[in-house]
Formats: structure tokens, C-alpha cells, sequence
């Protein structure tokens, strides 16, 4: 086995983030979705630690989004997240790869050594590594070798995750990192995003900005 590598899927540039549909129009959605994952991409390879990094999408025109050289596009053929990191993990496989670290498009908070931090963890192999969401879910999951676990991403997938490691016998493992866990799916975590970057160093946050989103109290909820 050789190099480790990372994945992102992207359900599309104006497919993603439908929960948001009723404050934010499309085009200020795609806008979203195109900075949250210019945060995710930059992150993951100032970190240095990953030889291959995958965005998979079913849309093309995330391909144009890819910026820098270091990140490779890859056509998903079947439909819905777990099928794209399926395919992904066939791909690894094939290609020998140590490790694949599946990447949420959403965090916008992760830094380099988040991830240096989570290629750290364990030594065993087979063995999963995974940093959940504040909402139950797994942000970022690093299965060694690729494909270890099946994917079954969904509501309470860390959970769902955990309890297939365990019925496997695989060593699992978790990081609490308040910046992974942070994920955006609604206003209010817009809202927290605003507050948690003040000083928009994030793309993410700047184009929240930009967009002079402004939440009732009644959407908070």
C-alpha cells in the first residue's frame, strides 16, 4: 500500500444545501457551496498528508471549481453520497491506496493539522478514525485500508459507523474537534459561523457576509 488519500464528495453546485432553499435563493446557494468548499480543499492540502485528493461529484461544473493542481475530479456514476464514497473506495482499492479520509464539503473551520492530527491516530490496521458532527452525523471518517467499513452516511451515521466497526471487530477510534464537528446546514449555523470567524478569514464566512444574510428569530428555530 502507498499513498493515503482523501475524498469530498459534492452532491452539486446548486443540489447541495436545499435545507437553506427557503432563505437563500439558488445563486446564493451555489455561492455558498462553491466557498464552503474552496475552505474544505484548501485545508486538506496545505496539510500535506494526503497523495491523492478527490472531489466526486454527479455535476461537471463542480470540475471547474477544483482550483488548485493538487485536487482531481472524479465523475460519479451512481446516485446519493454512500454510492460516491463506495466508488471512491473502489478506486483507492484498486490503486493500493493506505487510507481513504472521507471529507464532508461543509466544515468550513477545519485546518491542515486536523487532519494531520486524524492520519495520526492509530496504528492498526484494518482501522477507522472518525470526528463526528455536533448533530450526530461524521464529517470526516478515515478508513484503513479504503473501504473498511461500508459507508452509511445519513442521520446518526456516526453512530451507525461505530456499531459497524464494532460488529466487524475493526479498531475505531474518535477525535473531538470542535472545528470539524461544525458543520453548515442551516441559518442559524450561519449565524454561527459569523460569530465563531468575526474576522471572515474563511471564504465561507465571507461570502456569508457578502450576502448580508439576516436571520429572524423565528428561522433560528
Amino acid at each position: 500500500m502507498t499513498e493515503n488519500w482523501a475524498v469530498i464528495p459534492v452532491k452539486g453546485l446548486t443540489e447541495s444545501k436545499t435545507r437553506l432553499s427557503t432563505s437563500l435563493q439558488v445563486d446564493k446557494r451555489r455561492i455558498l457551496v462553491e466557498a464552503l468548499l474552496e475552505d474544505v480543499l484548501s485545508s486538506i492540502v496545505r496539510s500535506r498528508v494526503y497523495g491523492i485528493v478527490l472531489v466526486i461529484s454527479p455535476d461537471e461544473n463542480v470540475r471547474s471549481r477544483i482550483l488548485p493542481q493538487e485536487v482531481s475530479f472524479l465523475k460519479q456514476t451512481g446516485v446519493g453520497l454512500n454510492r460516491a464514497i463506495e466508488q471512491a473506495n473502489r478506486l483507492a482499492t484498486q490503486k493500493h491506496a493506505r487510507s481513504l479520509t472521507t471529507v464532508l464539503a461543509d466544515i468550513p473551520l477545519v485546518e491542515p493539522g486536523d487532519f494531520k492530527e486524524l492520519l495520526s491516530v492509530g496504528t492498526a490496521v484494518p482501522r477507522v478514525v472518525m470526528a463526528p458532527s455536533l448533530k450526530g452525523g461524521t464529517n470526516v471518517m478515515l478508513t484503513s485500508p479504503p473501504g473498511t467499513i461500508s459507508p452509511s452516511y445519513g442521520r446518526w451515521s456516526y453512530s451507525k459507523h461505530l456499531r459497524l466497526a464494532q460488529m466487524k471487530g475493526v479498531d475505531a477510534y474518535s477525535i473531538s474537534n470542535c472545528r470539524v464537528s461544525f458543520d453548515i446546514d442551516t441559518m442559524s449555523d450561519l449565524m454561527e459561523l459569523r460569530r465563531l470567524d468575526p474576522e471572515s478569514k474563511t471564504a465561507s464566512a465571507r461570502a456569508t457576509s457578502m450576502m448580508k444574510v439576516v436571520v429572524s428569530p423565528a428561522r433560528v428555530r
